[in-house]
């Protein structure tokens, strides 16, 4: 490694290859582009482990919504694993009750009298709200909801429930969803997590599992991109002016600086305020506005035979046990005709509970998920594979009481700096990730044609 700094020119430099940062990169593929990424791979919270005809995903679960990200998927022919006739279930007290009819769900679980009567209280705030949220943002009725849920915490649908059991779900589906705790978010992104997580699942946009992983997308992605995405290449500060952008970063060959004409920053709101010391006031209490969720996932590859009862879930709520939610990804391959052996199964633990395991070692997390999994399916006893482990401590970006009115000034580009991110949309997702960074792609391309008619304008004073 030598001391000298090496030096580079682009046209456009995009900091950041998790999904967002990919995008951008793949809409400007015909001009000068260099993608920096800090980590030794790309697709950032996208991360997918495989085994056989089985995979799982350790980071983001699904793909759904619409947007640029369906479209890659489908220009790129990855076949998209049917979650068709799948379903969402509840596990408590030994009794797994399917969740898309919320008053069946009570009537046939094994709860008290009062736990009924607080699962419906906090039932009926969440589905009374939903209605309003999916009308067009524009509407007068929808805005005053919208307004009203991000001024109050999410905990304000366990007011006045007393049932710990109505309680503890409350809890397991805000750790699942978003990785906190209803105390730490509003309650506008709560409430749309939950309304997914009470109905069919056949009724969210183009919900489904790429066949391979949702990595599967992003190792696409960046095998096109080649030479220009740097990889263990961090960088270490921006500077801009009306003209341009000046990165600083260090690579396997010591400091490194690239001059562009424009650059899309597609990383965390904690790495942003770091590298970029230049941030106006407002930009930084936004960005310091967003929190992110935490995880736990712990993967198994399964070596059973014969249809199993959770062959037609792809997601279990485990509010009793060491995590979560019990996420099946195997699902998405099951279908008419003979079932094929084995399969994949992912544990979720979030918030405060992942905030109590990230101080336990790695094979410590393993024997408590793997006795809670036997536990919930004793049928799985010596027929699960090694546990893979991942620590994410910064996945969902969410918001406190009042955090979100700062989000409208992170949508607008600083100059030749443009911003991408899941934190920009009103519904954080891996589809919001990379319709940001087309977004902020096609804004650069209009600017570098703006930019350029000006310069060849022999009208215009040079």
């Amino acid at each position: 490694m030598t001391g000298a700094t090496h030096e580079l020119e682009a046209e456009v430099v995009v900091v950041g290859a998790g999904i967002a940062g990919l995008m951008a990169a793949s809409t400007l593929s015909n001009r000068d582009v260099i993608v920096l990424e800090a980590a030794g791979r790309a697709g950032g919270r996208v991360e997918s482990v495989r085994q056989g005809d089985y995979w799982i995903n350790l980071g983001t679960q699904f793909t759904e919504g619409t947007g640029p990200l369906i479209e890659a998927l489908e220009r790129h022919q990855i076949t998209m694993g049917t979650l068709a006739g799948k379903k969402v279930a509840l596990s408590l007290h030994g009794k797994q009750v399917d969740t898309s009819n919320p008053f069946g769900l009570m009537v046939r679980s094994r709860m008290s009298f009062m736990d009924r009567v607080g699962l419906a209280a906090v039932g009926s705030r969440i589905l009374a709200a939903v209605p309003f949220l999916e009308l067009n943002p524009d509407n007068r009725l929808a805005k005053r909801i919208r307004a009203k849920l991000d001024a109050r915490s999410a905990s304000y649908v366990l007011r006045g429930v007393s049932s710990e059991v109505a309680r503890d779900m409350v809890r397991s589906w805000s750790g699942q969803w978003m990785g906190c705790e209803p105390e730490e978010t509003a309650a506008t992104q709560f409430v749309i997590s939950m309304g997914i997580l009470l109905t069919d699942p056949a009724k969210v946009p183009n919900f489904a599992l790429p066949e391979g992983g949702n990595q599967t997308l992003t190792d696409i992605l960046a095998a096109d991109l080649g030479d220009r995405l740097r990889l263990n290449s961090p960088a270490k500060s921006i500077e801009w002016t009306e003209d341009g952008v000046v990165v600083e970063y260090e690579d396997e060959n010591g400091p490194g600086r690239i001059r562009a004409r424009r650059a899309i920053v597609a990383v965390p709101s904690d790495v942003v305020v770091q590298i970029m010391p230049g941030l106006p006031p407002e930009y930084r209490a936004a960005f310091n506005d967003i929190h992110y969720g935490r995880y736990v996932v712990v993967g198994f590859f399964t070596h059973e035979d014969g249809p199993q009862r959770w062959d037609d879930y792809i997601a279990v709520s485990t509010p009793q046990l060491s995590f979560q939610a019990m996420f099946n990804h195997a699902a998405a391959l099951r279908g008419p005709g003979p079932r094929k052996p084995g399969g994949a199964l992912a544990c979720f633990a979030g918030g405060a509970v992942a905030d109590r395991l990230f101080e336990l070692s790695d094979s410590e997390i393993v024997s408590r998920f793997t006795a809670d999994l036997v536990e919930l399916y004793p049928e799985l006893e010596g027929k699960l594979g090694e546990g893979v482990v991942r620590r994410h401590r910064r996945v969902v970006p969410f918001w406190a009481p009042g955090g979100r009115d700062s989000l409208p000034t992170l949508r607008r580009n600083l100059g030749p700096v443009h911003l991408a991110g899941d934190y920009q949309l009103d519904m954080p997702s891996l589809a919001d990730a990379a319709a940001s960074g087309e977004r902020a792609a096609q804004q650069v391309l209009a600017s570098l044609s703006h930019s350029g008619a000006l310069a060849s304008d022999p009208t215009i004073p040079g």
